[in-house]
């Protein structure tokens, strides 16, 4: 009887153990499914055939290097494309892109400088004269014309505050004559002599009527044609000091 008693508690231990045994098998097998999803979300969202270097060179069949991509001394990215003479360079300082053709020296220039003013430009082999475009931040803009010498010889411009002008300069980039219209968009015409003194001008005044005043080298009104309010002609003559010498009617 005794020994029946003992098989039997032997027996329920065995079965107690066996429980045991396969609840921890069961948390185990969980442990590793969890671990086993964390790896899989960790490596999955990253990016595949990721290529990291502080230089990139394009290298024709003679060794000669075609492109570069690389950074420059303030860490802007840059690219340089060659081919012979002609050349393609891009970077993020300005941000701007340079063009050159087969000569090396032909080219054109969109960029944007430190005062948010953008610019394209166009020149010849001679590098100097050519096509100038800018708009300011301040909403100004204006196109130029530059000679061989490089001097502005023509503008077109319009004024943030209003007006517009076209302007033609001598060889020695002197203003010589003056169209356009003031900020209250009344015509203007301004003839200058080679030391900058206007000696003919022309407008249109606000009561609609036209003036026409001719200048002595010093700058000073000696004669005036204008019309009155009722379209009649009046014509006024003046000294060197500004008095009126003659008048008609």
């Amino acid at each position: 009887m005794t020994d029946s008693i003992r098989s039997l508690q032997i027996l329920d231990r065995l079965d107690r153990l066996e429980r045991a045994n396969r609840r921890y098998r069961l948390a185990l097998a969980a442990a590793g499914l969890l671990c086993f999803g964390w790896a899989a979300c960790s490596v999955g969202p990253q990016a595949k055939n990721v290529l990291s270097a502080e230089r990139f060179v394009l290298v024709a069949a003679d060794g000669s290097e075609k492109a570069t991509l690389e950074l420059d001394q303030k860490g802007n990215p840059m690219l340089l494309l060659r081919n012979g003479q002609s050349s393609v360079f891009l970077t993020t300082d300005g941000p701007s892109l340079l063009l050159r053709g087969a000569d090396g020296k032909t080219g054109a220039f969109v960029g944007i400088d430190s005062k948010n003013t953008s610019r394209l430009e166009l020149c010849s082999h001679r590098l100097l004269d050519g096509v100038r475009l800018t708009a300011h931040e301040d909403g100004s803009a204006g196109v130029y014309v530059l000679d061989v010498n490089g001097r502005e010889r023509g503008g077109l411009e319009s004024f943030s505050r209003g007006g517009a002008a076209l302007d033609f300069r001598d060889g020695q980039g002197k203003m010589r004559g003056h169209v356009g219209l003031d900020e209250a968009n009344l015509p203007y015409f301004i003839l200058l002599d080679e030391a900058g003194g206007r000696r003919l001008g022309m407008l249109v005044q606000e009561d609609g009527n036209g003036l026409l005043e001719v200048a002595d080298q010093r700058g000073q009104p000696r004669l005036q044609l204008s019309t009155l309010f009722d379209g009649s002609p009046r014509m006024e003559c003046k000294r060197e000091d500004g008095s009126l010498s003659f008048e008609a009617p």
